[in-house]
């Protein structure tokens, strides 16, 4: 039996996300006329990864209660698809792929007792986990049991209603539970590894061999965020049906027409090109279906997966923002940039985790009020009462001593920076040092905000938190950087939201398709994503838009899957 390293192993299951604490976590020139080129630049990044699984169920509202009861999903949408309808189910730890459970309406016959994959669940007890899935109706196959092999990680096994493979996985760092990997069975390992990896492009994490049971790749994307695709061939003398099972693939990518064009280089029938939908409930939503060497249906969409790469502040004195942010918050310069209307300073956390700050210097003589940016920095710290002392030294002002709050059983405390920035400390004991974990920005309206960011541009949702007498706001996340909150106040003070001197570096897997989709959501396009010349920038795919309150957006392009 060939055995992968146990840490390789598990960590293709777990699929980290970089998500920061619920509390914390460039372009041209804000005057800039939209451009629309005639041609969009060439894809630079061909990016695939796992955005849902879909399995046929034979009864839609008893499915949808066991992956709630059982496993600990929750159901976020309902789509009326042209031959089905859809729940998108989530998992408790809203981490990992979507399952879809699929109620087909189109009167064809199919064999929901006989799909050869499997669902792995990472779940936080395992036994206890097993207990509830077979409490609401599934069948526990081979309980939960150490592997002395894996430092003693719980697997057990069961089946669904449906009879779909259930595999648990034992990690005590998981909250409850997520869906860790998807298991497709495929009748020739090695043509499916190829299609999968050399046009799909997703990467071998590890091979597998279970004695008596199947042989296995894991698969990982690399984007994260998704869940592994593991490929499976049954080894046991049965005789899986591996053809047409009701079972889909939805992948997101860069570019959807590139990987049709993949996927039909690579012998794979392409049922439908990647065009605008138009099913009422996808919004006209790119969407292509191919089908693999099995039969296993593969629905093409286009991702706009970002994060926030770096987070922008105006200032007056680019020297002495540089020194306070080194000497009081920990952080230290790592590039400057000449941009056409500014000069720029880098600026990276002493810990290196989380979104880059930078300041910007304006140069074009335009007058703008920069102690009146209506957001927030949040920084948290190891040493809080030290991170004080540099804060105060450096010439910030505490405005309220850090105080355990009960409530959400932190550290928290309020300053000022040299302009007037709102500087939110967190204690975290897990920190290095010090880190940058959040970026707040005004907003006069806060629903459609969020519906801006989360509905449209792909941003999750983590937390709502009202402050009291303060603000009210919605923490959100991107799949890397500091997380982004969206603040309201709520104080009874006047504040500017209009056209603050801030900026968002967001990165997008697919930065044309994520300035069209700012356009779509009533934001404003001022340059669309092209290459550019700037200094400390050549050769970047740069795009520069505004939100529904004027805050810029420099759209780039992300690093997965660079080619």
């Amino acid at each position: 039996m060939h055995q992968p390293n146990p840490c390789r192993w598990l960590t293709a299951l777990l699929l980290p996300l970089l998500l920061t604490a619920c509390l914390g976590g460039g372009g041209s020139d804000n005057d800039a006329s939209p451009t629309h080129p005639a041609e969009p630049p060439p894809p630079t990044s061909t990016a695939t990864y796992l955005e849902a699984v879909g399995i046929g169920v034979s009864d839609l509202d008893a499915a949808v209660d066991f992956y709630r009861n059982g496993l600990g999903m929750r159901e976020v949408q309902r789509l009326t698809r042209d031959d089905r309808i859809e729940v998108v189910m989530e998992s408790a730890d809203r981490r990992g792929s979507h399952i879809l459970l699929m109620e087909f309406t189109d009167g064809v016959g199919r064999n929901y007792q006989q799909n050869p994959g499997k669902l792995v669940f990472c779940v936080h007890d395992a036994t206890a986990f097993a207990s509830r899935f077979e409490s609401a109706g599934g069948r526990i196959t081979a309980p939960p049991a150490a592997l002395p092999e894996y430092d003693g990680t719980l697997v057990g096994f069961g089946r669904d209603p449906d009879n779909n493979l259930i595999e648990i996985v034992g990690v005590p760092s998981v909250t409850d539970s997520f869906l860790a990997a998807v298991g497709i069975g495929v009748s020739h390992l090695q043509q499916a590894h190829a299609l999968y990896t050399d046009a799909i492009g997703l990467q071998e994490q590890a091979f597998l061999q279970v004695p008596g049971l199947y042989d296995e790749y894991t698969l990982l994307s690399p984007v994260p965020g998704g869940s592994a695709l593991v490929l499976m061939h049954w080894t046991n003398g049965s005789d899986p049906n591996y053809q047409d099972n009701p079972v889909k693939l939805q992948l997101a990518t860069a570019d959807p027409r590139l990987l049709a064009d993949r996927l039909a280089e690579a012998d794979a029938d392409i049922l439908h090109e990647p065009v605008a939908s138009t099913e009422p409930d996808l919004n006209q939503a790119l969407v292509g279906y191919a089908t693999d060497h099995d039969g296993t249906l593969i629905e093409i969409r286009q991702s706009l997966r970002s994060y926030l790469g770096a987070a922008a502040i105006g200032v007056e004195d680019l020297q002495a923002a540089e020194d306070f942010f080194s000497n009081g918050l920990g952080m230290r310069v790592v590039a400057r940039r000449t941009r056409e209307n500014r000069e720029e300073t880098v600026m990276e956390s002493a810990d290196a985790t989380g979104s880059n700050l930078v300041l910007m210097a304006f140069t074009d003589g335009v007058p703008r009020n920069l102690r009146q940016n209506p957001g927030k920095l949040v920084f948290y710290t190891r040493d809080m009462e030290s991170y004080v002392a540099s804060f105060q030294a450096a010439g910030g002002r505490i405005t309220l001593p850090p105080t355990r709050d009960p409530a959400l059983g932190v550290t928290v405390g309020f300053g000022r920076d040299l302009h007037n920035n709102l500087i939110e400390l967190v204690a975290d004991p897990a920190a290095e040092h010090s880190y940058f974990g959040a970026f707040g920005i005004g907003v006069s309206d806060l629903e459609a905000a969020r519906g801006f960011y989360v509905d449209e541009l792909g941003f999750r949702q983590l937390l709502y938190l009202p402050i009291p007498g303060m603000y009210n706001e919605y923490i959100l996340q991107g799949y890397g950087g500091s997380a982004l909150v969206l603040m309201n106040w709520t104080n009874g003070g006047a504040h500017n939201y209009r056209d603050n001197p801030v900026k968002m570096e967001i990165r997008s897997v697919a930065p044309v398709a994520f300035a069209e989709a700012v356009e779509r959501a009533g934001g404003e396009l001022l340059q669309a994503p092209d290459v550019t010349d700037d200094p400390g920038l050549e050769g970047e795919i740069v795009g520069i838009a505004k939100d529904l309150d004027g805050s810029l957006m420099e759209i780039q392009q992300a690093r997965w899957g660079m080619e």
